[in-house]
């Protein structure tokens, strides 16, 4: 109901990104309506505040990388991570689909496995080398960046049930869009409109949805 009335409004509902949302709902500064990462599945209290302590401490995040690399992982476990990519919540700062965090290699560990084991990798190099009297003074830690799979290109269906799972809507797009045309040219009435039957009273009507 308020998705299609912000819709309605030419108010964009837009999905939850660790450079913008805050725990709840907020609204951006060009009027959208920001989701927030509280409100992703499995993605807790503690997360959430990691994530934004962190960003307010040393700035946005500029790539998955520096995401890995900054993340706290005694708050944001596996799990976590993976469901924050799964939302949408890192699409502004990746240039590949979403599906590729769950693209398996040919050792059998998926990206969002390796991101988080080089970002905790890099942590506690840091840690040794912040600790260690002998230290060297560059800081620069040699730890190569896994790569972004070739394969995870899922089907878009995939993905927006995944988000649908995740943040309990359709928020990048909804599976039946492709069918718009078409959808506006057979229906002639809308299942909301159905709690009102008298003003169908005697005519055929027909409507669209999906059966889950």
């Amino acid at each position: 109901k308020f998705m299609d009335e912000c819709k309605a409004m030419k108010i964009s509902v837009l999905a939850p990104d660790v450079n913008e949302s805050e725990m709840n709902f907020t609204v951006n500064s060009k009027g959208d309506v920001r989701f927030g990462l509280g409100g992703v599945k499995g993605v807790g209290e503690g997360a959430v505040t990691a994530i934004i302590a962190e960003r307010e401490k040393n700035g946005p995040f500029k790539d998955i990388y520096d995401f890995a690399e900054r993340c706290n992982y005694t708050a944001v476990n596996r799990k976590c991570f993976e469901n924050i990519a799964m939302s949408g919540g890192f699409d502004s700062i990746i240039d590949f689909s979403r599906g590729k965090f769950l693209a398996v290699d040919d050792k059998g560990e998926s990206f969002v496995d390796a991101l988080v084991r080089y970002g905790t990798r890099i942590q506690s190099e840091r840690n040794n080398a912040q600790q260690s009297l002998f230290g060297g003074d560059s800081g620069v830690i040699d730890i190569q960046k896994p790569q972004i799979p070739s394969g995870g290109d899922a089907v878009a269906l995939e993905l927006l049930n995944k988000e649908k799972e995740l943040i309990g809507l359709y928020l990048s797009a909804h599976p039946l869009d492709e069918y718009k045309m078409l959808l506006n040219a057979k229906c002639s009435a809308t299942l909301s409109a159905l709690s009102d039957l008298s003003r169908y009273q005697g005519k055929e009507i027909a409507v669209a949805g999906i059966v889950t």
